[in-house]
């Protein structure tokens, strides 16, 4: 029940030990390439947001930027702005910095170019690596985990098997203190009620059911059925017949945990957060990981039937798959394979506790596939409301 980790001096503990090269908006995407192609140890955060929206959707931005700046997986931060965008590159600093992480900020129109910006920016980066690789990985216990779950193209092996022995990994962190985030509002969609009579308070179970409906009225509005689209062709194929099948199938990766709190999206869990949250990020993969992530999650266990090889340049992904054609077919992205919960050679029990070991390996240094693969270099920010 331990694992070994990096302290912060916020308190927290991060799985991994990257200097974190944040865009602050997206005309700076490419001098934070450059640096990280320069600077090893290094970890990309571009986007497209930053400029031209309406404030709402930079104040979300702005919010996320900052948590994932916060993310105890990043030793040292450095962001890049262009120097006229609409969000605020300083505030972003000084609310990074609030956590005790070295964090600088370089402006490429002030400082004289791309070119420039890109030598200046390897120098301050290459330096916060040089002084994070000085660090040693501690024990800790499984408290200080904060754990995170998505569901990426789904089959009917989905809600019998992976996301069964997710569940089992659950109910493990959260016995021992730690804690468990569950998002994607679209999957909640046709067992909301379920989930909510979960809840601790009647207002979080309120709450759940509030954000389906907001959903789904937010589709009507620009004439889309969510309901009717949240089923998508792989679902189909691979044997998904209701929205309602899918939802139970992927609510159980919480088990039967009381839901003890809800946060918005770009919003990090109170410091007090243990056991199982709701995050209403959407199923698209990359803005999902990129919300988890800022809440503070330091790895996430993503269930796959089909097969999604997605991953995210600040948080391992554990990629769980309960079909067996698929851990056949695409073991160069797949971490953990379950299917024997469906074929009987294992029960959900012991596939929980071969996760859960899993996921006490890659919290101490285990690459996972998708990092081995660099598959873990693109992320998106959700910034008008959370869609499907």
């Amino acid at each position: 029940m331990k694992f070994m980790g990096y302290a912060r001096p916020d308190g927290k503990v991060g799985v991994r030990n990257y200097v974190g090269v944040i865009a602050t908006v997206g005309c700076a995407n490419e001098v934070v390439l450059d640096i990280c192609r320069h600077v090893r140890g290094t970890t990309p955060v571009t986007h497209t947001e930053g400029c031209l929206r309406v404030p709402s959707d930079l104040k979300r931005t702005q919010q996320t930027l900052i948590n994932l700046g916060k993310n105890p997986n990043l030793a040292g931060v450095l962001l890049v702005s262009l120097g006229c965008e609409s969000i605020f590159p300083d505030q972003i600093l000084e609310e990074i910095a609030k956590t005790g992480k070295p964090v600088e900020l370089i402006e490429i129109q002030k400082i004289g170019g791309s070119m420039k910006a890109v030598a200046a920016g390897a120098e301050i980066a290459a330096k916060m690596v040089l002084a994070a690789s000085e660090l040693r990985r501690e024990e800790f216990d499984v408290s200080h985990l904060v754990v995170s779950t998505k569901c990426g193209a789904s089959d009917a092996t989905s809600g019998l098997s992976s996301n069964l022995a997710v569940g089992e990994v659950a109910k493990i962190i959260v016995r021992e203190g730690g804690t468990f985030l569950q998002g994607e509002v679209c999957d909640i969609m046709g067992f909301e009620r379920g989930l909510a009579k979960k809840a601790v308070k009647p207002e979080i179970g309120q709450r759940i059911i509030d954000e389906v409906n907001a959903l789904i009225d937010r589709g009507a509005f620009v004439g889309a059925d969510i309901i009717g689209c949240q089923l998508t062709e792989g679902n189909k194929r691979g044997g998904l017949t209701t929205v309602a099948e899918k939802a139970i199938g992927a609510t159980v990766k919480g088990d039967d945990l009381p839901v003890q709190g809800f946060i918005d999206y770009g919003e990090r869990l109170p410091d007090t957060a243990k056991g199982r949250w709701i995050i209403p990020t959407p199923g698209h993969g990359m803005e999902n990981l990129t919300g988890c992530a800022a809440a503070g999650s330091q790895l996430m266990l993503f269930t796959t039937g089909l097969g999604a090889p997605e991953g995210h340049p600040i948080m391992p992904i554990i990629k769980v798959t309960g079909n067996i054609n698929t851990w056949n077919r695409l073991q160069a992205h797949m971490d953990v394979n379950v299917s024997g919960i469906i074929e009987g050679t294992e029960t959900v029990e012991e596939a929980g506790q071969k996760l859960f070991e899993e996921v006490l390996k890659v919290a101490s240094g285990k690459l996972t596939k998708a990092e081995i693969l660099h598959y873990d270099e693109s992320m998106n920010i959700l910034t008008y409301g959370p869609i499907i």
